[in-house]
């Protein structure tokens, strides 16, 4: 990695994000280009030159954007999540909120119906029409909801790698079994959830 090409990718994503908090927080515009220079940060891992953990970085970032490590740990992987179906600039003319919603929806589509895909490029259709559209065509849920990072990155020996694993895989063919044809982050999801009911069940007062 070369330090002067790691520094202008640093410089370049912090005056963009500060040139954004300055010009309209609230915007839907110029954030998903923010998520591309963020992508870049990490897959390049430029941010090692500055900071010790990429989480580090995102709060340095946080503190000019005005947007949480969250919010742009969320535009990043937006991007990445669809940048086999969208161009940079087809995501930036479409806006963070659609991008948002149909990241959401990959998570059960995996490949995104044409339909879907056309929707989220017309200009007509507003976020809660996509919102719908979705969820009619994928049979999602239709109540709203929110990203939940959970942090789970942390240091385990080999036997606590195979209880958490073995742990996965009993969730995994539980009724009703998690389903392989949804998205890995949404089969995690389904066994954090089945862990949560299983603990739940077992330990709380009135068994509920």
């Amino acid at each position: 990695m070369e330090t002067v090409n790691a520094d202008a990718a640093l410089r370049v994503v912090t005056d963009h994000a500060t040139a954004m908090a300055e010009v309209d927080n609230q915007g839907e515009r110029g954030y998903a280009h923010l998520g591309w220079l963020l992508l870049e940060v990490a897959e390049m891992q430029y941010w090692r030159v500055r900071y010790a953990t990429f989480r580090e970085y995102l709060r340095s970032i946080a503190a000019v954007s005005k947007k949480t490590p969250e919010v742009l740990q969320r535009y990043f992987l937006t991007v990445r999540d669809l940048s086999d179906t969208f161009t940079a600039s087809q995501l930036e003319e479409m806006g963070i909120s659609k991008a948002m919603k149909l990241r959401q929806a990959k998570d059960y589509a995996i490949v995104l119906p044409k339909i879907i895909v056309d929707a989220a490029l017309d200009s007509k259709i507003t976020v809660k029409d996509l919102h719908k559209l979705i969820s009619t065509t994928l049979r999602m849920p239709e109540e709203e909801g929110d990203w939940m990072d959970l942090g789970a990155e942390f240091y385990v020996t080999p036997e606590e790698r195979a209880t958490i694993e073995d742990a996965m895989k009993a969730a995994e063919h539980c009724d009703p079994i998690t389903k392989k044809t949804i998205s890995a982050s949404m089969q995690r999801k389904d066994i954090v959830l089945k862990w949560c009911m299983e603990f739940l069940g077992a330990h709380s007062s009135d068994g509920q």
